[in-house]
Parts: C-alpha cells; structure tokens; sequence
C-alpha cells in the first residue's frame, strides 16, 4: 500500500502550516521581578543619625557627633544609589544624619561662644577677688569718696535709659541702652515658648529689651558681640544660658548682623533670684572686651 502522497497549495511546493501540538507550556515565560532586598547601609545610617541628633544637644558631645553624624550621611548616601534596596530605610537616615550635622555645628558654635565667655568672667573674678596682703596701705576716705561716684560702677548703677558704649578687642563698638525692665516676667517668659523651663522655689524671670547700634567700621552680630547679665543684691551673677529658655518676641538673639549705624532691639531673659531683685543691677560688658558697665534693676 503507498504513503500517503502530502496534499500542497496550488503552485507550491511548501506544506501549510500546522501549529506545533499543545505541550502544556506557555508560549513564553516572563522573567521574575527583581528581588528587593534589605537596605543595611541605610538601617546604619539611621541609627548613627539618632545618635549624633541626641549628642548634638550635649556640650562638649557635640564637637563628636559632627563627625558621627557625616559618617551616618555618607552611609545614607551609599543606601540610596544602591539598586534593588528598599529606600526608605536610607532617606530616614541621610535627612537625620544631616540634620545631626547642622545641629552639632550650630550648637557647638554656641557653646564654644558660652565657654569663653564663662572662662573670662572666672579670669576676671581671679584678677579682682584675690585678697589684699596684710601689709597694704588702708583704703583712704578719698578713694572711697571717688569709688562711690564713679556712675556704672557695681556699687553706683547707672540709671535705666543711660547710653553706654562698650568696644571689644577686636574693635566691634556699640552704644547699649536698657528699657524699661520688668522684674517678674516669669509667665510672660514661661507663655513664650513650650519648652522654656519653669523657675525653681525663689527664682523669677527678668526681662529686659536691650536696644544696640553698631558703631564699629565692618559688621557686628550684637547677639555675639554684647553680654547682658545681672548681678543680685547678694553679688551672684546670672546669665542668659542659666536656664533654657527664650524670651518673648522681639528676641535680642534673632537681631540680625548689623553695618556700621546699623541699630536693632530685643528682649533678654534670664533667671535671677527673687529676694532683693529691685537693688540688684544688669552689668553690659563686650564678649572679648575688658570694661563692664552697671545699671539699676529697674
């Protein structure tokens, strides 16, 4: 018996064509997605983050965890421009570990500015307070007499309202003039901001708005430049970093740098002692200058 003969087109010599028979396949496969897995440089980056955040706010920590904080940014960086890794992990952690270092820098400005004028003020207290040797002249009535009128001295106050200028070393000079003063303004400081600490048993807020002109020959940022500070009727000092704590608007930190003629005022709280508050008396001194002046409480 013959094959059988395969049946073509007219005029071709091609067989027709039959679909391959069904394997049960598909007739392509897609490939997997790509896996994406843990972003461990970013995970890094975000707990160095929150640590160097954390040291920011701690004197002298806060000189360390600038460098903590660009080590947590850099990892974040590498968490970010890795391929097939989750990246929120690693966008936590490059803002936080930026946020550190703007806030460390910021801050360790600040308390170095803080330092010395702590150390300076102890250098002079040093100078002033060692007692006289035994065989020193007495004191004459005519010293004491000139003492005694010397106007801005700590034991003669110059009323409020009196115009000072006070110049540093560097030659940054202002003229300071003292307004009305308000000797409790404790709920007024304590309403200006959430964070403010209240006072302790026997402590008050003093407000003072301190209006400067710049009188140097370049530029001068008051809020670096002049130190405002009180000295209770017992002779302790009080300073504005005594407690954390900002003062109601307009602030005398938040004037802006100042050219020559250039004039601001602000307001400066700080936490003195409640007793005797009124014979007290705000002592204004340049950060690197020599002279402090005295004026009334109130």
């Amino acid at each position: 018996m013959q094959p059988p003969v395969p049946q073509y087109a007219a005029g071709s010599d091609t067989p027709p064509y039959a679909p391959p028979a069904a394997s049960g396949l598909p007739p392509y496969a897609a490939p997997a997605p790509a896996a994406r897995g843990k972003n461990g440089f970013g995970l890094a980056a975000l707990i160095i983050g929150i640590v160097a955040l954390i040291g920011a706010f701690i004197p002298v920590v806060n000189y360390v965890s600038g460098f903590i904080a660009a080590v947590g940014l850099g990892l974040g960086i590498v968490g970010l421009v890795l391929k097939n890794r989750v990246k929120g992990m690693a966008i936590a952690g490059t803002v936080t570990s930026g946020v550190a270092l703007v806030l460390s820098i910021v801050l360790a400005i600040a308390y170095s500015v803080w330092i010395i004028g702590e150390l300076e003020n102890d250098l002079g207290n040093v100078s002033t307070s060692s007692e006289r040797p035994v065989t020193e002249a007495p004191v004459t009535d005519e010293e004491e007499t000139d003492a005694e009128a010397a106007v801005g001295s700590r034991e003669n106050p110059a009323p409020i309202g009196t115009t000072v200028v006070l110049t540093g070393t560097d030659g940054d000079a202002y003229e300071i003039t003292l307004g009305a003063p308000i000797l409790n303004a404790t709920e007024a400081v304590v309403a200006a901001n959430m964070f403010n600490d209240a006072p302790e048993a026997g402590f008050q807020y003093a407000m003072v708005p301190v209006t400067v002109t710049y009188t140097g020959t370049a530029t001068g940022n008051p809020w670096l430049d002049v130190e405002v500070e009180f000295v209770s009727a017992a002779g302790t000092t009080h300073r504005q970093m005594d407690a954390m704590s900002v003062a109601p608007e307009p602030r005398f930190m938040d004037i802006n740098e100042l050219h020559p003629g250039g004039t601001g005022t602000g307001n400066i709280a700080i936490l003195i002692p409640s007793a005797d508050a009124e014979i007290g008396a705000w002592a204004l001194s340049g950060l690197f200058g020599d002279e402090t002046f005295f004026m009334a409480a109130q």
